[in-house]
């Protein structure tokens, strides 16, 4: 167990940070109980979990300093659960259409206790013709918010371009339904390779944990506690109480922010984001003592695949196939990711957008 004198403050009540390594440590010769004390995943049996050991090889040999964010809270912004689209009068919905989640969701063999994946962050672009002043999205890993709709911890980038020439990308995480936090000096930008990791603490709490690395700078911030949220992004007391982040499922979205709370849900326009590749997309499932890799890859027919519709509940914003609209295809691929010892393949989603 993590001791309290290894825990942080933050600028944020009841957000710690786990104390990092030095500067310049090398992680990859860091022994298990190091590892341990500073909130880092030990190394994961390659024959047991060959896609968590790439992953964490992959990752720990890139990170080259932690850097301890300033937490701001947005208020502008708010990431949700899966929300349905409804289909428009004398139509039907597609099978898996939503009107804020593209992605893949994992739900068969609950609970995960972890979720992970890395992705280069996209360049956006204001869609052909467009004249709105913000043009949303966010990319990221969780737990919940597919069955349980109201809980869900996740952590990743968001991106905004707009007709006034105002553009931003910043990394945050969130505990729905409590408002996201920005994590203000932990640089991130369109050609960035980043990795996501979302769990729970190990100390019995029922608090979150969630971890982010630049593979590009070699920037990390150091494993953040989250605590369970207690009041909304509107200020209103979450009841029923959350006592744990969902292990009900695990998911990698390309998402249609919603604008801020203001009592009624109101979703951004998408950018065209072009081509997003989720690598290294796994989560972990079971009790202690009984947990198994779950690969995510689309040809698996347990897994679900979903797209986005625009507001009319018709038109398609992201797709499978090929459509002139933005898209996501999330395809079962094969990519050779360098090793140490010898070349392994590892699980790719794709996801494009034109």
């Amino acid at each position: 167990m993590i001791q309290n004198q290894h825990l942080i403050p933050s600028n944020l009540d009841e957000h710690f940070f786990i104390k990092p390594p030095a500067d310049g440590a090398d992680l990859l010769h860091t022994t298990d109980d190091e590892l341990h004390m500073h909130g880092l995943p030990h190394r994961p049996d390659p024959k047991a979990m060959p896609n968590a050991a790439r992953a964490w090889l992959r990752v720990m040999r890139r990170i080259k300093r932690f850097v301890v964010p300033q937490l701001t809270v947005r208020h502008d912004y708010l990431f949700r659960p899966i929300r349905q689209a409804q289909a428009a009068q004398g139509t039907q919905t597609e099978a898996g259409a939503t009107s804020n989640w593209g992605g893949l969701v994992m739900t068969d063999m609950p609970p995960y206790q972890q979720v992970w994946g890395s992705w280069t962050i996209p360049e956006i672009q204001i869609p052909p013709g467009g004249t709105d002043p913000a043009y949303r999205c966010a990319i990221w890993v969780g737990l919940g918010g597919y069955v349980n709709d109201d809980n869900l911890l996740q952590a990743g980038i968001a991106q905004a371009v707009g007709a006034d020439g105002n553009a931003e990308c910043f990394a945050w995480y969130e505990w729905y339904p409590a408002p996201p936090i920005m994590l203000n000096g932990f640089n991130v930008e369109a050609g960035h390779t980043i990795a996501v990791f979302v769990g729970g603490y190990v100390d019995g709490s029922g608090r979150g944990v969630v971890g982010l690395a630049n593979l590009v700078t070699g920037d990390a911030i150091p494993i953040t506690v989250v605590p369970l949220p207690a009041v909304d992004a509107c200020g209103n007391a979450v009841n029923p109480a959350i006592k744990a982040p969902s292990g009900l499922s695990a998911e990698w979205i390309v998402e249609r922010p919603d604008m801020g709370c203001g009592g009624q849900e109101k979703y951004a326009e998408l950018p065209d984001f072009g081509e997003v590749n989720f690598t290294h997309a796994a989560a972990v499932s079971g009790a202690a003592g009984t947990k198994k890799e779950m690969v995510a890859a689309s040809g698996d027919s347990k897994a679900r695949s979903l797209k986005i519709l625009a507001d009319d509940a018709h038109t398609l914003l992201t797709d499978e196939l090929s459509v002139p609209a933005l898209q996501v295809s999330f395809l079962q691929t094969a990519t050779v990711q360098a090793q140490e010892e010898q070349p392994q393949k590892s699980p790719q989603i794709n996801s494009t957008g034109d």
